[in-house]
């Protein structure tokens, strides 16, 4: 659909456009624009890049040529490329919708869906609605599921398993919740039964192109089975977020509090983000978490930091993988916006995985993890490691 509408409404759209053969001449406004115009219309993406190149040396700027730069890297699946182009179209014409409508397809392209969802809110009421495939109340938007297994390689540690359901409604165009719900269950030798059942919500709001926010609170319900006895630990975590877009930089903020009867974990995050121009749209993101942990049955407090360094890359059409890499004490760990808490048993120290994603079609996802840990039985200060397969389908309705 994205291809065939612009074919429709591209040329009726740049009427700047005209025919005629290249001349050997000083490049003008008159001439990048033929020229702009002739390379679209023949499909020459490459050649209508070096042309673009060439007009920037030469200060030639204009909506026109911007839009076909952008949808020169839109077909070659440069979409962060893309987005720059088509950001620099806006700022001669800040109510072009076909500009925004291809801002929201190179959105949905790069797993923005905020900001995608930011320019079909511009879109509603419009012509170009119907070609966003989006509307501003869906109470039932997708719903994912997922289940992990993890094996330990310890004598006194029996292997693990994780479930989870989620389910995402848009309230606006720039409102979102997205809640779920998990369950996770260990034996172990000295522990009959270690299990927590889970409840989290997600709050979204992008109030501008650029920037969003967002509020969560997770709810853990934590026993202890030891025979006959059970011992509760619930447990709170509240977390806020600020994400702030310029190009391919992705610049955030967190802070999130984790609590029980036991403990008070505290913990602040500052995310660099930085997307690569190239069909491939390799993707790296930096975090360094500082937390703060006082232990109330021990009475003892202290922080410690945290890094993790996530990289992605598109090695084939529909099939994105992705690796990350944490190092540091992650026990009590708060990620992925408060949807994790690391509060199991035994703390990890050091934890690797790799994802691959693979985007069967508009309407269904299929993923599948691979994560190794480095885990520390405290009382005995003994190290074991432990490996997990984590699978997962979103079905986005």
């Amino acid at each position: 659909m994205q291809k065939t509408l612009l074919k429709i409404l591209l040329p009726a759209l740049f009427l700047f456009g005209s025919f005629g053969p290249a001349k050997a001449e000083a490049l003008s406004l008159e001439l990048a624009d033929s020229l702009s115009y002739q390379y679209y219309l023949a499909a020459d993406w490459d050649q209508l890049l070096v042309l673009g190149k060439q007009a920037q040396k030469e200060g030639i700027d204009f909506k026109y040529l911007q839009q076909r730069l952008g949808y020169a890297c839109f077909m070659q699946k440069q979409y962060y490329k893309s987005i720059r182009h088509y950001q620099q179209a806006l700022k001669f014409d800040p109510q072009d919708k076909l500009t925004q409508l291809y801002l929201y397809y190179n959105g949905l392209n790069t797993g923005m869906r905020s900001f995608a969802r930011y320019y079909a809110g511009k879109l509603a009421k419009t012509d170009f609605e119907q070609y966003t495939e989006d509307s501003g109340f869906r109470p039932l938007d997708a719903i994912d599921v997922e289940y992990s297994y993890k094996l330990a390689a310890h004598n006194q540690r029996d292997n693990a398993n994780y479930q989870r359901f989620g389910i995402n409604t848009f309230l606006t165009y720039q409102l979102s919740l997205y809640q779920s719900v998990s369950r996770f269950r260990q034996r172990s030798d000295q522990v009959n039964l270690s299990k927590q059942n889970e409840y989290y919500a997600l709050l979204g709001w992008t109030p501008l192109q650029r920037l969003s926010f967002g509020l969560a609170y997770h709810y853990v319900d934590t026993k202890v089975l030891l025979g006959e006895d059970v011992y509760p630990y619930p447990g709170h975590v509240f977390l806020g977020k600020m994400d702030f877009w310029h190009q391919r930089l992705l610049f955030s903020l967190s802070a999130s509090d984790f609590r029980n009867d036991y403990v008070r974990s505290s913990q602040l995050a500052a995310h660099l983000g930085l997307g690569f121009a190239g069909a491939n749209n390799i993707y790296l993101k930096s975090s360094l978490f500082r937390v703060f942990e006082n232990r109330v049955y021990e009475g003892s407090s202290g922080w410690r930091y945290i890094f993790k360094q996530t990289a992605g890359i598109m090695l084939f059409d529909k099939i994105w993988t992705e690796a990350s890499v944490n190092v540091g004490n992650l026990d009590n760990f708060v990620d992925l916006d408060g949807l994790y808490i690391y509060n199991s048993l035994d703390r990890s120290t050091f934890r690797s995985g790799l994802s691959t994603y693979w985007y069967i079609n508009k309407h269904w996802t299929f993923y599948l993890n691979y994560t190794y840990d480095t885990k520390n039985i405290v009382l005995y200060n003994e190290f074991y490691t432990q490996q997990s397969i984590t699978g997962g389908l979103l079905w986005k309705l």
